[in-house]
């Protein structure tokens, strides 16, 4: 009897051993605060489980220490965000954006002139020159620019002065006889010379034929690039010094991007850089999206993406006298037989 009470009592012993065994490992289980959700991290951080713990990260985009995030304004380190002319900073990310006259190269950070003379000869009757950041219309011999910088008047050998001298204007020429016959005007974004005839280009015109940067002097404009870029012999364009510097941020720019590919595919579909941004004609990324803008002679249509040629005949004849014809992105006036058109574009006077 003794030796089986020996025996029971060895048994429960045992039993009791394996069971604490058991119960231990059960209180040693590590658990995986971040899949619970059980972890204090921010918002916008990153949460990493780790044995017995947790870590949290912000990300990318965000700086502190995990517990506490706040948004990273990239635009306001010594490289603009890599961007060439404007930053944008949004939440967690940054938006490069171009002036009038430029649009968004694929790359994101470059901005790349617009030819306007590509679409329809840029609305001009006869000669269209693309220039940096704009264009302007010209004119054959014999033909002088009209006052809406687009059509062509033929010059006739009797009428108004304007007309029949070579009045030096290097722009637009007025009728004014208290001024010796002519008084010259300039273009917008233009300031008449102290010679009051030619036109000085400012950094108001496509940003002064500048691709970067543009400063207004006595002279006219002065282009200047960003670090790391260098001004072409040209004195407009910038070229690149460290390829490998642009190439980094531009995939710094990616990672972030990649911690969200919905915020990702966003931003993609709202940027002048993917299909122009959806837009007919001028593209302009702002902070909440694209904006679409058209030419002189057009209006922009309900969708917010077309644009339609304005048919200015059809309001009051177009201001003409006799007759009224409509152009892409203009109109013309003319004058019945044995009346000759004076420079207001409109008038008619009996030869």
């Amino acid at each position: 009897m003794g030796s089986a009470c020996f025996s029971r009592d060895v048994c429960l012993f045992i039993l009791l051993i394996n069971t604490c065994r058991v119960m231990g490992n059960v209180g040693l289980a590590d658990a995986d605060e971040c899949a619970e959700g059980s972890d204090d991290c921010h918002i916008d951080a990153l949460c990493q489980n780790t044995p017995k713990s947790y870590n949290c990260i912000c990300k990318p985009g965000y700086k502190g220490d995990g517990k506490q995030c706040e948004d990273m304004d990239e635009c306001e380190n010594d490289y603009n965000g890599g961007c060439v002319h404007e930053c944008i900073n949004i939440p967690g990310n940054y938006r490069c954006t171009c002036y009038d006259g430029f649009m968004l190269a694929h790359d994101g950070h470059n901005c790349q002139d617009v030819d306007e003379c590509a679409d329809n000869n840029g609305g001009c009757q006869q000669v269209c020159l693309n220039t940096m950041g704009s264009y302007e219309c010209q004119c054959t011999h014999g033909f002088f620019l009209s006052d809406n910088q687009h059509t062509c008047i033929h010059r006739s050998d009797d009428g108004m002065n304007c007309m029949n001298k070579d009045h030096g204007c290097a722009h637009i020429c007025r009728e004014a006889p208290g001024k010796g016959g002519v008084s010259c005007e300039c273009r917008p974004g233009f300031e008449l010379n102290k010679n009051q005839k030619d036109c000085i280009l400012t950094c108001n015109y496509g940003n002064g034929g500048c691709q970067h940067t543009c400063d207004d002097t006595d002279t006219g404009p002065v282009c200047g690039c960003h670090q790391k870029y260098a001004l072409h012999s040209d004195s407009k364009t910038c070229i690149e010094k460290d390829e490998a510097a642009i190439e980094s941020s531009e995939f710094n720019a990616t990672s972030v991007a990649d911690v969200d590919k919905r915020v990702k595919r966003r931003l993609l579909m709202e940027t002048c850089a993917v299909n122009n941004g959806g837009c007919d004609r001028t593209c302009k990324d702002t902070a909440t999206g694209v904006r679409c803008s058209c030419p002189v002679g057009f209006t922009l249509q309900p969708d917010g993406k077309t644009c339609k040629d304005i048919d200015e005949c059809l309001e009051n004849n177009g201001g003409c006298d006799h007759f009224c014809k409509n152009t892409v992105g203009s109109f013309e006036c003319s004058c019945q037989k044995g009346h000759k058109l004076l420079t207001d574009e409109r008038s008619c006077q009996g030869q």
